[in-house]
């Protein structure tokens, strides 16, 4: 159907050509030009038949694939202004972010410090409670030494004032005096 319609406007171009002619063509200058019209009418109808549904479809498939990369740099297009949009609220919202993360640093650095602190407060009482119970243990041996060392010097002081005061006649007389508590 295609073809007899193309044949019909190829005849009807043709018909076109020879009323649009001016009378003042000689017949041979007519003949040759109808000859080449005729010539070229068969060209194009042959290129037509042979190549019209090739040049058709590349032509359909070109334009459907100009469609479709339209339409996808149209979605990319989106895609970017959509991702331009949310960078750009990023962006926005970086400075509140900042200061969120700095105020969460400094909430972190100001727990950290109290943990290290209470943590520091306990070393230390534990510290000066095994102090405390080393220096108790030293000052009760020192009493123990000091008690020790003041019996001794007790017994030293007592050894010398019965030495100075022992004459042979109280020697004599204590001695007497332990028998006789013996043999009782």
């Amino acid at each position: 159907m295609d073809s007899r319609r193309d044949r019909k406007e190829i005849a009807f171009l043709v018909a076109l050509l020879f009323l649009a002619l001016p009378g003042r063509l000689l017949a041979s200058e007519l003949t040759d030009f109808l000859w080449k019209t005729f010539n070229f009418s068969i060209l194009l109808g042959i290129l037509i038949y042979y190549l019209g549904k090739p040049i058709k479809e590349a032509f359909l498939n070109y334009s459907s694939s100009v469609r479709n990369r339209l339409k996808e740099a149209e979605e990319r297009a989106k895609e970017a202004e959509e991702k331009l949009r949310e960078a750009e609220e990023r962006l926005a919202n970086l400075s509140r972010e900042i200061q969120e993360l700095k105020e969460r640093a400094l909430e972190n650095a100001r727990r950290e410090r109290e943990k290290i602190l209470k943590e520091a407060e306990e070393e230390a009482e534990k510290i000066k409670k095994i102090a405390k119970e080393e220096m108790d243990a030293y000052f009760e041996r020192a009493r123990r030494e000091l008690r020790a060392y003041a019996a001794e010097l007790a017994v030293e002081m007592a050894k010398e004032r019965i030495k100075k005061k022992m004459t042979p006649e109280l020697h004599e007389r204590l001695m007497e005096k332990y028998i006789e508590e013996m043999e009782n």
